[in-house]
């Protein structure tokens, strides 16, 4: 009797920062608490600290990547934003300022270049969080602490679509 191999989506989360620059860290502080709670099968974590274009080739293979990271959108500090991209691409996300270390290169670009050595997910999500302030200081602002565990429960509900 020959069974079928049941093929699980995975996915993978990589939270961008500086955690040593306050809010500029979100990324890395909500990868911390992500591995203190049980998530969806085929999950991986990866934090890339500031170098998101060197995490980029982890992703490949798996079928879904969520970046995570501050995004400037003119909200109030806490105010959690969530886009594909393909809405950024399209400039329907023009209005964020992100806060991907990137070293001049924006995200699609990096993206772009990256899929052609790498086989990339096809579908990119990008949650991000309103920052208060990037300055010198390893603690997040009272503000962001305060959403950090809803940006965790929106990550979350992201892993089960």
């Amino acid at each position: 009797m020959k069974t079928k191999s049941i093929s699980r989506k995975k996915t993978i989360v990589i939270g961008v920062g500086n955690p040593l620059l306050s809010d500029e860290g979100i990324g890395s502080h909500a990868i911390a608490r992500l591995r203190r709670r049980r998530l969806p099968s085929g999950t991986q974590l990866c934090d890339a600290g500031v170098a998101l274009e060197a995490a980029l080739s982890l992703a490949e293979g798996f079928d879904k990547m969520v970046i995570v990271d501050a995004v400037k959108g003119g909200d109030r500090p806490g105010a959690i934003y969530r886009f594909t991209l393909e809405e950024l691409e399209a400039g329907r996300a023009s209005d964020y300022c992100f806060r991907l270390s990137l070293h001049e290169m924006d995200v699609p670009k990096a993206i772009a270049l990256e899929r052609l050595v790498v086989n990339l997910p096809k579908q990119i999500i990008f949650i991000g969080m309103e920052p208060k302030t990037i300055s010198p200081g390893e603690k997040l602002s009272r503000a962001v602490e305060k959403k950090m565990g809803l940006l965790v429960s929106c990550i979350l509900q992201e892993l089960k679509k």
